[in-house]
């Protein structure tokens, strides 16, 4: 699905989501905040629906500038981070002198 397909709303047949939510929203006290139960359940959703192939390949649209920071970072989580450690490691590690463990 493009992005543009998405513009800035996603839209669903909630019915018993939408039902279940307001029912919940009148009896807790203080209300809930549905956009943002919505916006937490579709993230945690995204994450769990990718694959390590999925995260390699978000990262590598991420390094490549056709993906925001922020898009990479809630598909990816903590790991965003993990994976910026180990590419920075791995940097390190092939800039040093390897000729004196030559035999």
């Amino acid at each position: 699905m493009s992005q543009k397909s998405l513009d800035d709303t996603i839209k669903f047949r909630a019915g018993p989501l939408k039902e279940a939510a307001t029912e919940l929203d009148s009896v807790h006290l203080g209300g809930i905040n549905i956009s943002e139960l919505a916006r937490e359940g579709l993230t945690q959703m995204l994450r769990r629906s990718m694959t390590d192939d999925d995260k390699i390949a978000i990262y590598e649209r991420y390094s490549a500038d056709n993906l925001s920071e922020d898009a990479a970072r809630v598909l990816l989580g903590d790991e965003f981070d993990l994976l910026e450690e180990d590419i920075d490691a791995f940097r390190e590690a092939a800039k040093d002198d390897t000729s004196d463990y030559l035999v």
